[in-house]
């Protein structure tokens, strides 16, 4: 499935699981051509609430306001860009609209330039995911849009539909 939106999209592709505040990238494949190196790295984290994978694990983890308060406690949310979310209210408003779209988005927030989009992977239970499954694109190349437009089509692929590997 990853190699089928890496090929269809020529953008990189990430595994990622939640760790406590951070995402930690448990695979990922560049492009055959074309391809420009992102920070990310097997093994590596970055700030859940800063991620397209992040928000989408935090959604399911994090159904209240009082449970986003509680988990962002009394440390401050990391902002690696002026992109990043930094308050409790912005994650709760954030991590509704994951809720209700299904898919979790990033437009610069981890990376200047980067934009990312992330479905639920369910490698392990059919009801409960298991990590999430992103395409991180540069943001002049593939922008936003063009990944929401091919929504249906990226779960398809991520789901492991025959027409659509």
């Amino acid at each position: 499935m990853r190699n089928a939106l890496c090929d269809r999209y020529g953008e990189t592709v990430h595994y990622a699981v939640l760790d406590g505040r951070s995402i930690v990238y448990r695979a990922k494949l560049d492009p055959r051509v074309g391809a420009v190196r992102l920070t990310s790295v097997v093994g590596g984290r970055n700030p859940a609430h800063c991620t397209a994978v992040g928000k989408l694990l935090l959604a399911a983890a994090l159904p209240t306001e009082q449970a986003v308060r509680d988990w962002v406690g009394d440390q401050p949310l990391a902002t690696p860009t002026d992109r990043s979310i930094a308050t409790v209210e912005q994650l709760h408003a954030e991590l509704e609209r994951v809720r209700v779209t299904g898919y979790g988005a990033e437009d610069g927030e981890t990376e200047p330039g980067v934009n990312c989009l992330a479905v639920p992977a369910y490698l392990t239970s059919p009801t409960v995911a298991s990590g999430a499954i992103s395409i991180s694109s540069l943001s002049y190349r593939t922008p936003a849009q063009k990944l929401v437009d091919e929504l249906p089509v990226i779960r398809a692929i991520v789901a492991g539909t025959p027409e659509n590997r």
